[in-house]
Order: C-alpha cells, then structure tokens, then sequence
C-alpha cells in the first residue's frame, strides 16, 4: 500500500509537472498571438506569431515561423521558419522545417516533408515521402505515396498515383489509380485501376471495362494551322497494304467471348504497314489510333474512287472509240454499196457497149456474121445497114 501510494504521488507529480511546464508555455505562446496545449507544444518558439499548436511536441521546433496550426501528436514537429502550415493527425507534415503553405489532414501524412511548397494532403500517409515537391493534391490513403520531388500533381483516391516518385503534372482519380513508373509527365489515369504506362496519355478505365460510353461521338482537334510536315500518301500502296493486312475477328483476354467480340487488325501488324511515312514513327506496335486507322481507310477510299474515276474515263474513250468504228463501219458499208452499184452500172454500160461493138464488127465484115450464126445454132442476128 505505501509502494502504490507512493507511486502514486509520484505520477501524479511528474503530471502536474507536466501540465505546469504546458500551460507555461501556452502561456508565453499566447502573449505572443500563439495558442499551444500540450508538452512541448511550441517549445522553442521565439518570434513567431499567429500559431496554434494543440498536442504532444506539436510545432516543437518551431522559432520563426507563422500562421502554422498544428492538431496532433508530433504535428509540424520539425518545422522552423514555415509559413502558413496546417498539419492535422499523428506526424502529419512532421518534418517540415521551411515549406510553406501545405495542408496534411491524417496520420503521416505528408510526413518526410521539409521544404515543399503547396502542398495539401488528406488521408492516412497521404503524400507521405513528400520532401521537395510543390504544389501536389493527394486526397486518399496512401495517395501519392511515394512522391519525393514531383510536382503539380493530382491524386484522388486509395492509393491514388502511388507509384509516383519524380514524375510532374500526373492526374489519377479512383482506387489505384496509377502510373506504371515513377517519373512520367502529364499522364492521366481515370477509374479504379486505371493504369497510364507513357508520358501525355490519358487511360481510361481498367482492363476488365468493357464499355466507354457518351451522348456524343470523341472529338479531336484537325485544325490545319495546328499541323505540320505534310506528307503525301500513295493510295495504291495502302490498298496493297491493306489487301495483305491479316483481319480477324477477337475478342481481349478476360473478356466474355459470348459478349464481347470486335473486329478488326493487330497493332503489330496495323503498325508494321503503316508506322512509318518517311518523316516519322505513327502509332506503336501495342496501340491502333482511331483517327490514324480512320484516316487510312478514308486514303484507300479515295484511291477507290480514282479506279472507279479512271474506269469510267476509260469505258466513256472506249464508247466514244466504239462510236467511232460504228460509224466507220456504216460509211465504209455506204462507200461499199454506192460502189457496187456503180459496179453494176459500169458492168450493164459495158455489156451494151460489148453488144453494139459485136453488131458493128458484123455489119463491116459480114463473113463473121455467118460463122456467129453457126456458133449460135443459126440465129439470125440482124444488122442495121
């Protein structure tokens, strides 16, 4: 009984000591515009004015800095010059020293923060690996978990952007939304799961989604003051391409067959015939771009129409030409009869000139006119005196 009242005493001393040492200092915090409860609560504040640091070893190293508000055990415990700070949880932005204006909301987060500017955090080891970036938004546990020096991103969502270290300008909204690497720019992830593996892409949804819808047809900007480097294409070439371009129908790995078939070519294959125009690389060999295959088709339609244009230029030669031997052919059929006729004509004149010449050769020798009468089988032919 005398050890545990003793014991006793003694806690109960170490407490109020405790609590004499805490309102002290609450006491010399607020003479100068600063709130603080708690031991070690603004410890060694010297000139630092407009603070409220509320819990164990909260703004403990604070001297010069202002406006912080620190909530929690060990909150902005490192920070000395920081500007306008709020830390809300265990260890959120514990070891800031001169970053400026960052919002941690949860334990650890924004933990290994020291200089990062703009940064705000909500959610349990939010931003947790934060050192030097600025101007991140992680609202989610684990969000933007491993970020140490990028900046400007977004991550909205259980581990949200985690694997983001360097990277800049990322955006990830949904449960696991992600990056596939650490370091890569203005990359986009949407849905739970999404994963972006490149720099300025936008990926949309999880492998097991199935459907992207919208009230409206995708719209890409075509304006011509917006290109460059113009290269014509050969139509020809491209229906020969696409005449040996394998088609099939598929359907993705994991997705019901009895639903989800499409039709269409392997990027391999799709990038194989058409990566390359002699300027540079179109597309990859694991992505189709819809308006590069879009522009391909539109390439082998037009060079349809130049055949059809060509056939019909040469079936309308080709009728003039048949015209023409027609019309050749009813001359020339013309000319044929108009001299057969005169070959007719000629052949009678000359039949009647062959008979007047025989009965004047008779009347000037008339011995002759005996001897046609024996050959005729004595048939008299009369000769006029």
């Amino acid at each position: 009984m005398v050890r545990h009242a003793t014991h006793t005493a003694s806690l109960f001393s170490v407490l109020m000591a405790a609590l004499i040492v805490s309102l002290s200092l609450a006491g010399v915090a607020a003479a100068q515009t600063n709130t603080s409860l708690g031991i070690g609560a603004l410890a060694n504040n010297t000139t630092g004015n407009n603070n409220t640091a509320l819990g164990f070893f909260t703004l403990f190293s604070n001297t010069t800095g202002t406006t912080n508000t620190a909530i929690g055990s060990s909150a902005l415990f490192s920070n000395t010059i920081g500007i306008a700070n709020t830390a809300n949880g265990f260890s959120a932005l514990a070891t800031n020293t001169t970053g400026n204006d960052n919002t941690a909301s949860g334990v650890n987060a924004l933990f290994r923060n020291t200089t990062g500017i703009a940064n705000t955090a909500n959610g349990s080891s939010a931003l947790v690996s934060n050192t030097i970036g600025l101007d991140n938004t992680a609202s989610g546990v684990n969000a933007l978990f491993s970020n140490t020096t990028g900046n400007d991103n977004t991550a909205l969502g259980f581990s949200a952007l985690a694997n983001n270290t360097t990277g800049t300008t990322n955006t990830a909204i949904g449960a696991n939304a992600n990056v596939s690497v650490g370091n890569l720019i203005n990359a986009t992830a949407i849905g739970a799961g999404a994963l972006v593996n490149a720099s300025n892409k936008v990926r949309l949804g999880n492998t097991t989604v199935t459907v992207i819808e919208g009230q409206v047809a995708f719209t890409f900007p075509s304006d011509r003051t917006t290109k460059e480097h113009f290269q014509p294409v050969d139509g020809e070439a491209v229906l020969t391409k696409l005449r040996a371009l394998p088609l099939t129908s598929w359907n993705y790995i994991g997705h019901d067959p009895a639903q989800f078939r499409h039709y269409g070519p392997m990027a391999q294959d799709f990038f194989a015939a058409f990566g390359h125009d002699g300027v540079g690389q179109i597309g990859s060999e694991t992505t189709i771009n819809s308006g590069d295959m879009a522009g391909i088709l539109m390439i082998a339609v037009q060079a349809l129409e130049q055949r059809t244009a060509e056939l019909q230029q040469k079936e309308a030669q080709m009728a003039v030409l048949a015209s023409k031997v027609a019309d050749l052919h009813e001359q020339r059929t013309a000319e044929l009869q108009q001299k057969e006729a005169q070959m007719a004509v000629l052949a009678s004149t000359l039949a009647a000139v062959a008979v007047r010449l025989e009965a004047l050769e008779l009347r000037q020798n008339p011995s002759l006119q005996i001897t046609a009468e024996n050959s005729r089988g004595s048939t008299r032919v009369d000769v006029m005196p």
